[in-house]
């Protein structure tokens, strides 16, 4: 689910600047929190590809149009290269899932902000701050106007960090990739290592050991969950300690 998802994507960004704030030195903090902001927005940018996922959902129009148009490429794109297979017919859990994607999306975003600076940072941060509130509070289609206004306001503040936002595509990938991990341990899977073939498909979902997996929004989830708020919080905890 979404609340999952995104904690997912802010917990192993949380995590990581901890690690190395303890090798080597401090990470800072704008880079923290907003790599955090990003990093659990794009836990649920892959869910584009379905129109009521809660990406699609989280600025009215505006992510509804992203997520028509990331389904219908996504449809194209896994019909196109295989030949074994169409993919979903809804374009849902094929292109946006992959390894690929992640990177792909990681490499722009990390251009866009070594070449344009904040003009890139803000709107990213902005964007995903409007995703991660969702996730982590609220589903409901109301509100959206709302949400922006938050979007804008956290762009805006968390613009006011340090120089250079060459790499606000790393928790983007991280978040993009966290999502697709977080797929994998689910009973559909997803196709990770496309456009490598697995067992002669390009698109075979693939996922961790059957017994791993867990039902969507199941007990199993709810599990997660705690588990990855209490990492959550404890790295939260050191990074403030180390400040």
């Amino acid at each position: 689910m979404g609340r999952t998802h995104a904690l997912s994507g802010a917990t192993g960004w949380l995590v990581g600047c901890a690690a190395l704030t303890a090798i080597t030195e401090p990470v800072p903090a704008h880079v923290v929190v907003a790599g955090a902001v990003i990093s659990a927005g794009w836990a649920l940018v892959p869910d584009l590809d379905h129109p009521n996922a809660t990406a699609s959902i989280s600025l009215g129009p505006v992510t509804g149009a992203m997520s028509w148009v990331t389904a219908a490429v996504s449809r194209v794109v896994s019909r196109v290269t295989c030949g074994c297979c169409d993919g979903d017919s809804d374009g849902h859990r094929a292109l946006t899932h992959t390894g690929a994607f992640a990177v792909v999306m990681g490499v722009l975003l990390g251009v866009a902000g070594w070449r344009v600076g904040a003009a890139a940072g803000v709107p990213v941060v902005g964007v995903s701050a409007a995703l991660a509130v969702r996730g982590l509070v609220s589903r409901r289609r109301r509100g959206w106007l709302g949400i922006m206004v938050v979007a804008v306001a956290v762009g805006a503040t968390l613009a006011e960090g340090g120089p250079g936002w060459w790499w606000i595509g790393l928790p983007a990938a991280w978040g993009a990739w966290a999502h697709c991990l977080g797929d994998a341990m689910t009973l559909s899977r997803c196709p990770l290592w496309w456009p490598l073939r697995v067992r002669g498909c390009r698109w075979q979902p693939v996922g961790s050991p059957r017994w791993l997996r867990f039902r969507t929004g199941s007990g199993a989830e709810r599990v997660v969950w705690v588990a990855l708020l209490v990492g959550a919080l404890g790295a939260g905890s050191y990074l403030l300690g180390a400040a």
